[in-house]
């Protein structure tokens, strides 16, 4: 594992990050809350330790929605554009970033998460992700 260093920004780039490797856990994960929060077939999500990660710009324009307990889910948005952006994950007490609002690629590959959770029309991601 390396110590690349990776950036981040929502869409309108008010909110801003940065996090340094090494990079111990990509998820891509096609769960049904994971699909809802994304609008997309899975969710793609870096995960490093909070002395890994800083705030460029903007983490005061950040909203955050926690599901009702016992879950732990939950999503973090910039207020101005909506996109997702880091936060805070109760997964191992790391920060959780969005891959896709992330300006590289990290050194490691994706493991699947909750591959029972499924659609009908989008099944293939471990096969994929195991080439």
């Amino acid at each position: 594992m390396s110590n690349k260093t990776l950036n981040g920004e929502c869409l309108c780039g008010e909110v801003s990050w940065q996090m340094s490797g090494p990079f111990e856990f990509f998820g891509m994960c096609q769960c049904s809350r994971c699909r809802k929060v994304t609008g997309a077939a899975f969710a793609t999500n870096l995960f490093v330790k909070p002395e890994q990660f800083y705030w460029q710009s903007g983490d005061k324009n950040i909203k955050e929605y926690q599901m009702e307990p016992p879950s732990k889910f939950g999503n973090a948005f910039c207020k101005s554009c909506g996109s997702r952006v880091p936060r805070f994950s109760s997964f191992r007490g790391w920060m959780m970033m969005p891959l896709g609002s992330t300006m590289g690629l990290p050194d490691i590959k994706p493991t699947l998460v909750c591959p029972e959770d499924h659609t009908e029309w989008f099944t293939n991601l471990e096969e994929i992700l195991n080439k």
